[in-house]
């Protein structure tokens, strides 16, 4: 623990006031583009940076404050290799402009005496001490190279003409070497209309870290155009330990078009380690933020996790913000927390946009970081657009929509159960849940917009209260999840009702019967007839999928064929073209209704049968008994490599596979597996179930 000296005087002294007063009286305007040299670390007098900071503040700029402090000052310790300056009050506020406050001058004059970090620490004595450096309707201030600690706010930028602030190169609520926090109240604010303000920067050199604060690490209110980049915030100087902030990047109030990360290259933080949020966004002002490129709960290699316990947070009536984007360089990853990856709350919040992301992956795609749950929407948030993540391996729900008002969410082209490259990687409950009166969710809508929901350990969809209504299911794949494929409540498959009169989850849509699956041999055309008994079929549409049977006898649909409308009856024909399916491939189909109510899967059949308990066997490389307890066999002809994962995608088990071998399992828990073979150029994988 190291002895934090606390020296008294704060005051100018009488001769530092008759230097100021001679140099304002007699010198010409071209000296005061001065540089002021810290050469002690003395709180008072001739060659502290209280003094320079005093003389920067008589006198306009621009003024460069550098530091060249001897070895032989009685506040340096040469085992950290630190000079150590204990101011007893906050410093001089900054008032001019165009000052520039550089630290790292310690190292180009007296050597890299700390190879872990800056050289000089400036100390606010836990807290005693309001302010470091306070700047007030100053531009184009920068402040770099430094160790601040112990005040109650590190560094304060405020003020309308507070523009074009640059604050790099720190360590800022931390010990000397980054290795145990020191903390501010608050490491870095930025308020009241100090625009344009960077923080951190693209090289490794600009990066700051902001960790080990009491409240939060970075805060922005009511402030627009700041860019938050190459920050770690949170964590240690190695991105691999943490250090807690309470709150990691907060932005708040009137926050406008500001960037937390960014595409190019070093512009992502690392945000990890935090107590409660890695970033939370709140307030009706908050408008176009964009937060993109940054790891959120994981080391800086993206690969184990250091849990914020909420990842990002928006709330209190933000709106029109982007976390992610539509390249791969936008990508945050948001995993590893212990709580949600994105949380989405509050009455007013609306029409953000979450894009792009990997919630609950490692930063490759590939394996699980799991978050608890990846995104909720609560608190009657409601028109926010989830578009294309993969949002995987979580411990509970991938997607989470509880409460009412919560309505109008737009799902979109999202792996939801599936990694980067289509493997398994489950979550460990339902896809989607939604629950407790939302309205009017779009999950898919069409081809091009279909999400992928599959491996997860409960249902693909799940709607599970009688209020939850309008939700349109539409051209999704969604198979092998381990219930079932559209779950409305009450839990299971519901049976159809006369006329279709019943209420519940989704109206208690009826789904589809199919009547007959006939394929033409000499066309190879599949023809296709049903019904639907529900109030005004022909307002209905009917949507029909390759399926993948399953114990329920309704199955799940690995592939959107085609739409149909019934007629006023209830009546519907559809034909598959030539190539698409054969007389063996089984098929599925729901039914949506004019308020996009859409059903659960249909029975599940194909020309030649219809599917129940026993005819997974009859599809080619199914797998069988299924539970199995103790071995299971796999069908057809296949031979070749065999591999079982757990749900998350860890391998459990690699064998070669003869014709109608026999796969001992006798030494797998009980639980959800999947298995993995190749056949021909594709990859197969069939779940299983494991009974102990």
């Amino acid at each position: 623990m190291k002895n934090y000296n606390n020296q008294t005087s704060g005051k100018l002294s009488l001769a530092g006031c008759l230097t100021v007063l001679t140099l304002i009286l007699f010198c010409p305007a071209s000296v005061f583009a001065t540089n002021f040299t810290v050469t002690n670390t003395s709180d008072s007098g001739t060659g502290s940076l209280r003094y320079a900071l005093q003389m920067c503040a008589f006198t306009n700029g621009p003024h460069t404050i550098s530091f060249n402090i001897p070895a032989s000052d009685p506040n340096y310790n040469s085992e950290t290799g630190v000079w150590k300056i204990s101011p007893a009050t906050t410093y001089d506020y900054i008032i001019k402009s165009n000052v520039t406050i550089d630290a790292g001058t310690q190292t180009t004059n007296q050597g890299n005496t700390n190879i872990y970090g800056p050289e000089i620490y400036l100390d606010g004595n836990s807290q005693s001490v309001n302010y470091c450096f306070s700047v007030v309707n100053a531009s184009n201030t920068v402040i770099r190279g430094f160790i601040i600690s112990g005040f109650m706010y590190g560094i304060q930028v405020t003020g309308t003409s507070s523009q074009n602030t640059v604050i790099a190169g720190n360590y800022i609520g931390t010990n000397d070497d980054a290795s145990a926090g020191n903390g501010n109240y608050i490491g870095v604010e930025v308020i009241s209309g100090a625009d344009y303000t960077t923080i951190g920067g693209t090289n490794p050199e600009d990066r700051n870290i902001v960790s080990g604060n009491g409240h939060i690490g970075i805060r922005l209110l009511d402030v627009r155009y700041c860019n938050v980049f190459n920050n770690y915030v949170g964590v240690d100087r190695t991105g691999t330990v943490e250090i807690p902030n309470y709150d990691g990047i907060s932005l708040e109030g009137a926050v406008k078009f500001n960037n937390v990360g960014g595409a190019e290259p070093g512009q992502g933080n690392l945000v990890s380690g935090n107590v409660a949020y890695g970033i939370p966004l709140f307030g009706a002002g908050a408008e176009g933020n964009t937060i993109a490129g940054n790891l959120i709960g994981t080391d800086i290699t993206g690969s184990f996790a250091i849990p914020n316990t909420y990842g990002v947070l928006f709330d209190d009536g933000s709106y029109n913000n982007i976390l992610g984007g539509d390249t791969d360089a936008e990508r945050n990853v948001l995993s590893g927390n212990s709580g949600y990856g994105v949380f989405i709350y509050n009455m007013g919040t609306n029409s953000n946009i979450v894009e792009g992301n990997y919630i609950g992956t490692d930063k490759s795609g590939v394996s699980a970081i799991s978050n608890d749950v990846g995104i909720v929407i609560d608190g009657a948030a409601f028109k926010h657009i989830i578009d294309n993540n993969i949002i995987s391996g979580n411990l509970q729900q991938g997607i989470y929509i509880n409460i009412t008002g919560c309505d109008s969410t737009k799902i979109v082209r999202n792996k939801i159960g599936l990694n980067v490259n289509n493997a398994p990687l489950g979550n460990g409950s339902d896809g989607i849940r939604i629950s407790q009166g939302p309205k009017y969710s779009l999950i898919g809508g069409s081809p091009e917009e279909a999400n992928t929901i599959a491996y997860n350990g409960g249902n693909g969809v799940y709607i599970m209260f009688d209020n939850d209504d309008n939700h349109l299911i539409s051209c999704n794949a969604i198979y092998l999840n381990n219930g079932l494929g559209i779950d409305l409540f009450p839990p299971g498959v519901n049976v159809n009702d006369a006329g279709d009169v019943d209420a519940g989850a989704n109206e208690g849509m009826n789904f589809p019967e199919i009547t007959d699956v006939s394929f033409a041999w000499g066309s190879g055309e599949t023809s296709i007839t049903g019904t639907l008994d529900s109030p005004y079929p022909e307002l209905c549409e009917i949507q029909i999928f390759k399926a993948i049977p399953d114990d329920s006898g309704h199955g799940q649909a690995s592939q959107y064929l085609i739409s149909v409308i019934p007629d006023s009856e209830g009546a519907w024909t559809a034909t598959i073209a030539i190539g698409v399916l054969y007389s063996e491939d089984f098929i599925t189909a729901l039914a949506i209704d004019a308020d996009n109510n859409t059903s659960e899967f249909s029975v599940t059949r194909s020309s030649e049968t219809i599917a129940g308990l026993s005819a997974d066997i009859k599809e080619e490389n199914c797998i069988y008994p299924n539970p199995a307890t103790g071995n299971f066999r796999i069908s057809g002809e296949y031979s070749g490599p065999v591999e079982i994962t757990d749900i998350k995608g860890k391998s459990v088990m690699s064998v070669f596979a003869d014709k109608d071998s026999l796969f001992d399992i006798s030494g797998l828990k009980q639980g959800i597996y999947f298995v993995r073979f190749v056949c021909g150029n594709s990859v197969k994988y069939r779940k299983l179930v494991v009974n102990e």
